[in-house]
């Protein structure tokens, strides 16, 4: 509706300029100038919030990828098929960080958390393929599972402490830390 009224008063100010400046304006070029202020009005700002709203939701990140069939069969919870498409993509292209957080997922749903972590840790050595709050979310879930399914607070402190290396400063570093913290001092009074 905003669209229309937009298009209107341009159609309306463009013929009170001709008049003002007593020019001719057949019916023809008001119709195209109507349309090309349709265009204007209603497909450019909504091809534009499209592109914004795909960027800031990664809809542009990331296509259709090979590991795409994997993961589909991880959503919907046939293991054996996810892993065997994820073991297939990652011998195609061994740095498939997609693909190896989907086995790392079937891991995890299968009980392997020593492969989890493994398989995670691959994922986090390849800095580049991950946005940051991927990384940070990536590390906490290792950490996770470090203390809640290895009882090794050992390894939970050191996949926090890659967050304080890689993002130092940050308030995602300061978070890790308090946690390490918490960590810490658990074990200190757990300890006899």
């Amino acid at each position: 509706m905003i669209e229309l009224l937009v298009v209107l008063v341009f159609l309306l100010s463009l013929h009170v300029l001709a008049s003002g400046f007593e020019l001719s304006i057949s019916l023809v070029e008001i119709i195209v100038w109507g349309i090309a202020g349709v265009l204007l009005a209603i497909v450019g700002p909504r091809l534009l919030i499209g592109k914004v709203t795909d960027n800031l939701m990664g809809a542009g990140r990331r296509k259709r990828g090979p590991a795409a069939d994997g993961l589909a069969h991880l959503r919907q919870g046939d293991l054996d098929a996810a892993e065997f498409a994820l073991r297939r993509c990652l011998e195609r292209n061994p740095a498939d960080v997609e693909a190896l957080q989907g086995l790392a997922e079937v891991a995890s749903r299968r009980g392997d958390f020593e492969q989890y972590i493994q398989l995670t840790s691959k994922a986090l050595g390849k800095p580049d393929a991950l946005r940051r709050n991927e990384r940070v979310a990536l590390c906490h879930r290792q950490a996770d599972v470090c203390l809640g399914r290895l009882n090794d607070r050992k390894r939970a402190v050191e996949a926090l402490a890659r967050i304080e290396l890689d993002y130092p400063g940050t308030t995602d570093a300061w978070r890790a830390k308090q946690r390490i913290e918490r960590i810490l001092s658990e074990s200190a009074t757990e300890t006899p």
